[in-house]
């Protein structure tokens, strides 16, 4: 997931910045002004000088196209199992009552023995670099989730009890993590965890090991380290409920990284982050183009909430750089104003467009409800340049901004809600927003056009305020194909 990074905070702190690669991604967006484009960037057509603050460019890890890479997910939002079993007490249930954003759940109860259930479709052994997530919303109960071996026992495990996260490599080797985050965006009574297994050992401290680092909304840092020795020998999803009755969802386990820290960057404390890893690398493309229909919008503040579409090379795909990935978006601000901006690729500076009927004009132009927008990033490798292109076909304005770039065809898309909370006078229920991204196509190095297809991403959260509403998919499917 690229994010912007604002210049000015307000002591919010940051929670993650979820690495992702995806066709829809929910991300955070910086409003005002930032420092000059990078002067290796020939930058020609209608530009006016002014920029956007900076994104965090942030992919997957280790890169997708590796043999070894995974991606298990379980949002139950099929209504079924998906691949969990029961190994000890009453087996589990599909819950749409106690939902996550209206997103069914997984109910364990806890009766005179732990709940216990496992999963491991398609998952890859033996990899010392894991993230995993999981929402827990543990009411009266306790419930853990993690990894665990191929004789059922955890070897790495985050879970909530009496108030408190706690984290360790078994539930007999737990430590505190801190109390139960309040105040967050999340659904009431829901926690969101994440954390990251790697090889900590260096030449200068060869014994460190499996760490693992834990992240709970509402941190500003990983709140917990703590060793767990035998992760590697992980073979199995693991879900123990060891009272009351505790409901799980959105778990992934990949090789690919979702937490990730980033000093002065805030994930909205909780909302943004409907986001989406990779499962491989599209062929090689020329053209990024997408719909949009803005059905409506109301915002209380210029450049808080915006949109975009994204396409990168094989490096910006498989590398976490600035280099190497193209944003094309707008900024949705009030009064019906739009104001479009692009990335060019070579820092993570957003850069305002000038429409085509007014050259002087930087700050947007008004369109009203319902308006429709194509949207694309184009590669010409024969004049080595990367063109972005806004058409507003209700009132027949074209924005539009060309770059040098002779670094290869695109490998893969995502695209983004993005919100900032740092810079934003106004709490983020009163940014409302409906709009529609449809017609998503690649064109491949050979001309063929590709339409995206709905399972091309893998969503690890699909979280925004009620009062957002964005359908991405061109077959407005309402769930995922589930992998779990």
């Amino acid at each position: 997931m690229m994010g912007r990074i604002s210049q000015r905070t307000n002591g919010m702190l940051c929670v993650l910045a979820v690495l992702v690669l995806g066709t829809s991604v929910l991300a955070l967006a910086v409003p005002g002004l930032a420092e000059s484009p990078d002067a290796a960037t020939d930058v020609t057509g209608s530009h006016n000088g002014l920029v956007r603050p900076c994104h965090v460019a942030m992919n997957a890890m280790p890169a997708e196209d590796v043999p070894s890479s995974f991606a298990f997910v379980s949002t139950f939002q099929d209504l079924c199992l998906d691949g969990w079993s029961s190994i000890s007490g009453t087996s589990p249930s599909i819950s749409t009552r106690t939902t996550y954003y209206g997103e069914p759940s997984l109910a364990s109860t806890a009766t005179r023995t732990p709940q216990i259930d496992v999963a491991n479709e398609g998952f890859v052994l033996g990899q010392t670099w894991l993230s995993f997530q999981v929402a827990i919303n543990p009411g009266k109960g306790t419930g853990y989730f993690g990894l665990a071996d191929a004789s059922n026992k955890f070897v790495a495990v985050v879970g909530v009890s009496h108030g408190q996260v706690w984290a360790g490599h078994d539930l007999t080797s737990l430590s505190s993590a801190g109390p139960v985050p309040t105040g967050t965006a999340y659904p009431d009574r829901w926690v969101y965890l994440a954390a990251n297994i790697y090889n900590a050992s260096t030449d200068l401290n060869p014994t460190a090991g499996l760490l693992m680092d834990v992240f709970v909304d509402g941190c500003n840092q990983a709140p917990a380290t703590v060793p767990v020795p035998d992760a590697d020998s992980y073979a199995e999803a693991l879900i123990e409920t060891t009272s009351g009755t505790v409901y799980y969802t959105y778990i992934v386990v990949t090789t690919s990284l979702i937490p990730y820290y980033v000093a002065g960057y805030n994930n909205m404390a909780g909302y943004g982050q409907g986001s989406a890893l990779y499962v491989e690398l599209l062929p090689a493309f020329t053209t990024l183009r997408a719909e949009m229909t803005l059905t409506s919008w109301s915002v209380p503040q210029r450049g808080i909430l915006s949109f975009q579409i994204n396409a990168m090379n094989y490096q910006g795909t498989t590398t976490p750089s600035c280099e190497g990935f193209f944003q094309l978006g707008i900024d949705l601000n009030p009064n019906g104003v739009i104001a479009p901006w692009y990335v060019p690729g070579k820092n993570c500076f957003g850069h305002y467009m000038m429409s085509s009927a007014n050259s002087a004009q930087h700050a947007g132009v008004g369109t009203p409800a319902g308006t429709h927008l194509v949207l694309t990033i184009t590669y010409d490798a024969v004049v080595k340049k990367i063109i972005f292109t806004i058409v507003d076909t209700t009132i027949g304005q074209t924005f539009t901004q060309t770059i040098s770039n002779n670094d290869g065809p695109f490998y893969g898309v995502y695209s983004q809600i993005e919100w900032q909370p740092c810079c934003s006078d106004f709490p983020i229920e009163d940014y409302h927003f409906s709009g529609i991204l449809y017609n998503n196509t690649i064109t491949t190095l050979n001309g063929s056009v590709q339409v995206l297809k709905s399972d091309y991403m893998i969503p690890f959260a699909i979280d925004a305020p009620p009062n957002w509403s964005l359908t991405y998919y061109q077959d407005n499917i309402a769930g995922y194909r589930q992998l779990a």
